[in-house]
Order: structure tokens, then C-alpha cells, then sequence
């Protein structure tokens, strides 16, 4: 019985895969363009299939007609988009013509499709001044908003009609002004950090201004706005190490007791013969441990640059502990484990530079600083 079950089962299932890949769902659900496709798809593959071949012939006239309401509708109704809507239709209709001519099954049962070329080519001028219109007045508004939504415009226009009147110049201008524009400030310290606070600064800078690719954002270093001679940006983030500090020197020495027992120390002869003699071996071991610290916090502010308002304030802390250790030992050294004899086989390794240490400490603060801005910035 439950094979019988099974059976039927999978017969229905096989039954609806023929029925969706013939196009009669979508028939039947009134999406007579994707029927056409399709059923269209179907006859390439299988030319007797009747199913497809009954879809297609009824599908066709039915996607025709929708379309062509569609099109009056927009006309009459005057919508802002009209065009937008036209062209739209008409490259649905071009489509179909195209699937047609490359199906010969499909092209002996409709052998004259029908083709909107002039049609479509007249509504794409249309709908590139539509647009461009619409981008002009847009822009005219001055905002970030609606400068974002003229440069969609003006694309849209290119894209009806590339080079459209000055569409190119008219997309590099929406770009710019609806794009914010930050100049970010590099953290100055005294002059023996300087070199590593750039090289912080820089890699920063270059993380976030990844981060801002192809979005309305754009980050700019102090001295590129002065080369823009840019005279209104949005907003600063200004970066200041507030405190640290590089270098701190921290020593400290342990001395331990080691010993080992039943280690051969020598022979010994019992009645003639050698044996060997085994006792308990020390060694008074000291371990030295030399610590170099350095650590401080970063403020990052952001600033309306219009109204010098501080908009929002984040202070970041890192560190970072540099190390080295090695031993020397008094008495037997058959006392003392492999790691400490290698220990007491290590010279104590020279520091980082300071400059160095200043660059290790500020690594954390560094990923902290740039997850803040990317988040602070996520929604432009």
C-alpha cells in the first residue's frame, strides 16, 4: 500500500514539473508573458509537445493584448513614468519576437511575431527626456536626497539613449553633489611618533575608503580638499591621540629549586662487578622576565562642518606588551628540564623600536576605529 502511495505520489509530482516547464501555470495564472517563455523554452527541447504548443498559441495574443492596455493606460493616464512603462513593454514584446525566431517550432506555429522596433526606439527617446527632465529638477533641489535620485535619473536617461544631450556631464554632477563629503583629519603627535601615527592614519583612511566604493560617500584627506579647493564639505571626523604611552620597562626574576632524583652520578663495584650508582642532582635556577608595555586611546570625532556641531564621539583603547625571558642556573644542570636548559641557553632579545611599539599598540584601536566609521557611515 505505501508503495502503491508512493507511486501516485510521484506521479503527481512528475505531472506538475511537465505542467510548470510547458508554461500552464503561468497561463493560468493570467502571466501570459511567462507562459510564452515557457512554453517557448519547452518546444526547443520537445517540438511534439502538445501541451506547450496549445499554451503558446493561446498564450501569445493574450501577452499582445496586455501589453498594448498597458501601453494606452500609460498614455491616457498621463503617468509621470509613462515612458518609462512603454519602453518596458515594447522590449517585452521585441523579446518574445526574438525567442520566437530562434524556436522553429515556435516560429511555424506563429510565423509572423509581432515587432516594435521603430516603436521602441522612438518611446526609448521619450523616456530619455522623461528622465532627464526629472534628473534636472531633482538636482535643482539642492539636497543630498535629491541629488541621489537625479543621478538615478540621469542614468536611466543614458541608458534609454547613451550620451543623451549632456547626460554624461549632468551624471558626474548628480554624483557629485549627492555624495557627502568628509574630510578626515590625521592625528598628530610629537615628532618621534609621527612616522608610525601616519602610517596608522593612512592604513586607516585607505580601510574606510574601501568600504565607500560605489556609494554616495567619499572620504578626503586634508590636503585634497585644499588641491579640490573644496570649499563645503559635510562633515570632519577628526582623529586625536589623546594619551599614551611607548616604552615602559618592566623586569622581574624568579629563583626556583630544581632537582631530580635516580640520576646516574656514578659506578660503583659490587664483588667484581661495576654497577651504577644513583643519587639525587639540584640546580638553583633563576628565570628572568623583561616586559616593555605601551598602550593609549584615540578619540574620533565627527562634525557637522556646517554648523561645527560635534555629532557623535568615540574614544578607542589599545595595547600592547612586548616580552622576552631567559635563565641561568647554579649546580648540576641535569636537573633541569629541556625548556629550561634551553632557557638558559637564550640570550634576552633586544626591544621593537619605539616606533614599532607605537605601531603594535594601536592595531586594536585600529580595527575598532574602523568598524565605529563604518558603522556610523553605513547608511549613506
Amino acid at each position: 500500500m505505501k508503495k502503491a502511495n508512493y507511486f501516485l505520489f510521484l506521479c503527481l509530482l512528475s505531472i506538475l514539473v511537465v505542467s510548470c516547464s510547458t508554461g500552464s501555470s503561468a497561463y493560468k495564472h493570467g502571466d501570459y508573458y511567462k507562459a510564452c517563455l515557457e512554453s517557448i523554452d519547452r518546444l526547443r527541447s520537445n517540438p511534439k509537445n502538445d501541451k506547450s504548443q496549445s499554451v503558446l498559441l493561446n498564450a501569445y495574443p493574450l501577452a499582445l493584448k496586455t501589453a498594448q492596455r498597458d501601453i494606452d493606460n500609460a498614455l491616457v493616464a498621463n503617468q509621470p513614468d509613462k515612458y518609462d512603462i512603454i519602453v518596458y513593454q515594447y522590449e517585452r514584446i521585441n523579446q518574445l519576437a526574438n525567442q520566437i525566431f530562434n524556436c522553429p517550432k515556435a516560429l511555424e506555429l506563429i510565423p509572423q511575431p509581432k515587432e516594435y522596433i521603430a516603436e521602441l526606439s522612438k518611446a526609448k527617446q521619450m523616456a530619455a527626456e522623461q528622465a532627464y527632465a526629472a534628473g534636472v529638477k531633482a538636482l535643482n533641489y539642492g539636497t543630498l536626497d535629491q541629488a541621489r535620485a537625479a543621478y538615478q535619473y540621469f542614468q536611466n536617461a543614458n541608458r534609454y539613449v547613451p550620451g543623451y544631450k549632456d547626460v554624461l556631464n549632468k551624471i558626474s554632477d548628480a554624483r557629485y553633489f549627492a555624495t557627502l563629503r568628509v574630510i578626515v583629519q590625521k592625528p598628530f603627535t610629537n615628532a618621534n611618533f609621527q612616522y608610525s601615527a601616519d602610517f596608522f592614519f593612512n592604513n586607516l583612511l585607505a580601510e574606510i575608503r574601501q568600504n565607500a566604493q560605489n556609494r554616495f560617500i567619499r572620504y578626503y584627506t586634508q590636503e585634497e580638499a585644499r588641491k579640490e579647493n573644496m570649499r563645503n564639505p559635510h562633515q570632519y571626523i577628526v582623529l586625536n591621540f589623546e594619551d599614551f604611552s611607548v616604552g615602559n620597562v618592566r623586569e622581574s626574576s624568579e629563583t626556583t629549586e630544581e632537582k631530580r632524583d635516580s640520576v646516574i652520578v656514578g659506578t660503583v663495584k659490587v664483588e667484581g662487578k661495576t654497577y651504577n650508582s644513583y643519587n639525587t642532582v639540584k640546580a638553583t635556577l633563576t628565570t628572568f622576565r623583561r616586559e616593555i608595555s605601551s598602550g593609549g586611546v584615540l578619540s574620533l570625532r565627527i562634525i557637522d562642518a556646517g554648523n561645527n556641531q560635534e555629532l557623535q564621539r568615540q574614544n578607542f583603547e589599545g595595547t600592547y606588551v612586548w616580552n622576552t625571558s631567559w635563565a641561568n642556573f647554579k649546580g648540576d644542570d641535569r636537573a633541569l628540564n629541556a625548556e629550561q636548559r634551553k632557557m638558559c641557553n637564550r640570550e634576552p632579545q633586544m626591544p621593537p623600536s619605539q616606533q614599532d611599539l607605537f605601531i603594535e599598540f594601536t592595531k586594536p584601536i585600529y580595527s575598532q576605529a574602523v568598524s565605529y566609521v563604518r558603522s556610523a557611515y553605513s547608511r549613506y
